[in-house]
């Protein structure tokens, strides 16, 4: 009775998952925006106008399709809060540029919301001791791009100085912390996660 049943074949049945409506609500909401950004580009061209307008809805258009994908994406909360912080910085970069004005969000937008991120997953790590690995490599990568407000001010990119210079400063305080601070088991478990 045992050898029937084994020499019988295993059927197998294709598992039937419920599709997310979040996938559709991303691509109606990616065709409206393009939709909406077609329209201004064409209204801003027949009436001989700039395209700073249309630019600007564009950028926005961009800009909302960037936090709906963020925000509908499977990830901690803490990468989502940093993603988005960053998209409003980059956002607000690029408005400046679009209506000729840029220095506002390069002197003060763009350090003081990486100073934020730092603060943030500082906290973060800090707070989730045993959890601290989930937060190093965003912890990093932040750190990083905060020493880019220093190279545009070494440019002459900025108009005002002293908020690159801090984003700078905390940026360079933080990564000499990382890499100095960690406990040796810390450093080999960091390792060990991220294969380095």
């Amino acid at each position: 009775y045992t050898e029937e049943i084994a020499d019988e074949p295993a059927y197998k049945f294709k598992i039937i998952t419920k599709k997310s409506s979040s996938r559709f609500w991303y691509r109606f909401f990616f065709f409206l925006a393009v939709v909406s950004t077609a329209i201004t580009i064409y209204l801003d061209y027949m009436d001989g106008l700039s395209l700073s307008w249309s630019l600007i809805v564009a950028i926005t258009n961009l800009y909302a399709v960037l936090i709906f994908r963020t925000l509908s994406a499977a990830s901690q909360w803490s990468a989502k809060v940093m993603k988005i912080l960053m998209i409003t910085a980059v956002g607000t970069i690029l408005i400046g540029f679009a209506i000729g004005d840029y220095s506002w969000s390069i002197d003060y937008i763009f350090p003081f919301a990486i100073i934020g991120n730092i603060l943030l997953i500082s906290i973060l790590t800090l707070v989730n001791k045993k959890h601290w690995y989930d937060y190093f490599a965003s912890l990093i990568i932040i750190t990083i791009i905060g020493l880019l407000p220093g190279l545009l001010d070494l440019l002459k990119f900025t108009t005002v100085s002293w908020p690159s210079f801090v984003c700078f400063s905390y940026s360079s305080i933080t990564l000499l912390a990382i890499v100095f601070l960690p406990s040796k088991s810390s450093r080999e478990e960091f390792k060990r996660r991220f294969h380095v």
